[in-house]
């Protein structure tokens, strides 16, 4: 037991963990850079996180995949919190799964791309402007 709680991967899976998060973190912070350079306004990033905030029960944080449906499952399915879940649960609660977090470091990454893209595309343009 680590912490409080028992992660069936160990310390290592503790580790993993925290990276994954940490991880997850620098990925999306390319999203309010992206909207301070575009608008120039800190108003404007303050306000972004509503935007953002859906991402969280739009996925299967609260109830298992099985159980949702129509288009609830279908955004989940969509949604790269899901599979970040996914991956993080598997640390605690399973022995090592493969298969979710290599899917879970996919949605960091892919998260990571478009939310870097996006900052750099407006830097791009802020630059122009100056």
């Amino acid at each position: 037991m680590i912490l409080g709680v028992h992660f069936a991967t160990g310390f290592a899976g503790l580790v993993l963990f925290i990276a994954m998060g940490g991880l997850w973190g620098l990925a999306f912070t390319g999203f309010p850079c992206a909207i301070a350079l575009k608008t120039g306004n800190p108003a404007a990033v303050n306000a972004s996180f509503l935007l953002f905030f859906p991402f969280a029960f739009l996925t299967t944080a609260f109830l298992p995949k099985e159980a949702l449906t129509g288009w609830l499952s279908t955004v989940a399915s969509w949604n790269p919190v899901t599979y970040r879940l996914d991956g993080l649960r598997s640390l605690v609660l399973e022995d090592w799964n493969g298969p979710a977090l290599l899917k879970a470091f996919l949605a960091i990454g892919g998260l990571g791309v478009v939310s870097f893209t996006s900052a750099f595309v407006a830097l791009r343009g802020r630059l122009k402007q100056s």
